[in-house]
């Protein structure tokens, strides 16, 4: 099946993406609302990374603990590499701002992709904020991961919410803050490939990326994942897989084609 593709003059980058979340405390508000953004701490950082190798991907999923923030902070300098693009949901809203604040509370006044994320304008291209892709930037509202998740299939949530964090911190149970915050980046990645794969009119954007990510879940011998692998059962990863099949399966016969075509035109040996 042929696809048109739309080249647009602002193109994200998609063979090496980096997506961020963090998870957060901040005392109570007396109405209950959410509180404002500075008076966020940061619990923990994930930070998963897929990049293209080839016909490939390479992929690794971070959690940086925040229980000694100069030192989370100097990790998650570490994880994010300038030369990939970040991904967000309400990340220019939250998560970076958040970040950069304890940057400044911490005196580590350094040029990391962090700083990048953070002074890029709206319409840059080296941070993709979801929250505002698909909200259109207002024009259709601002939606939530979990809504926009439910429409496109993907289970979200299933290990806790971030209201949860407090009472899972206060129970001792910090590492299943880590395994939301791990689920929030692969639902967040997810939601990214179907807004790529949209924006380009390119269904190998999200089928050949899905397609590797089932074979490293698959991979991980060490159940370090686990809590990840029931995204392997969703409709969406079966279809990646019978997707990823067809388009590989059409791109050796279309190499084959062009080696075929090259060697007719060259001059035949006597």
């Amino acid at each position: 099946m042929k696809y048109q593709r739309f080249d647009y003059p602002e193109c994200y980058q998609t063979d090496h993406v980096q997506v961020l979340d963090i998870e957060t405390l901040a005392p109570e508000t007396e109405d209950g609302s959410f509180p404002p953004w500075p008076l966020h701490e940061p619990v923990c950082a994930s930070v998963l990374s897929q990049k293209k190798v080839g016909d490939d991907y390479e992929f690794d999923i971070s959690t940086v603990d925040f229980a000694n923030e100069r030192q989370g902070l100097r990790q998650l300098f570490e994880l994010l590499d300038s030369g990939a693009m970040l991904v967000t949901w309400n990340g220019r809203g939250f998560d970076v701002p958040v970040l950069q604040l304890a940057v400044s509370r911490q005196l580590l006044f350094e040029d990391t992709a962090l700083r990048s994320a953070w002074l890029a304008p709206r319409w840059a291209v080296n941070h993709a904020d979801l929250a505002e892709l698909y909200g259109r930037f207002g024009g259709a509202g601002r939606p939530s991961l979990a809504n926009v998740c439910k429409a496109l299939g993907i289970s979200a949530k299933t290990q806790g919410s971030g209201d949860n964090v407090a009472a899972m911190i206060a129970a001792g149970n910090e590492q299943q803050v880590f395994k939301y915050c791990e689920e929030d980046v692969a639902i967040t990645w997810l939601a990214w490939l179907h807004y790529a794969a949209s924006r380009y009119a390119e269904p190998g954007m999200l089928a050949h990326p899905i397609a590797a990510f089932d074979r490293w879940l698959a991979s991980d011998g060490q159940g370090k994942f686990e809590h990840l692998k029931q995204l392997r059962d969703l409709d969406l990863f079966s279809r990646a897989r019978d997707l990823d099949a067809a388009l590989t399966f059409d791109r050796v016969v279309e190499r084959a084609e062009q080696r075929a075509a090259a060697a007719a035109m060259r001059p035949s040996e006597m």
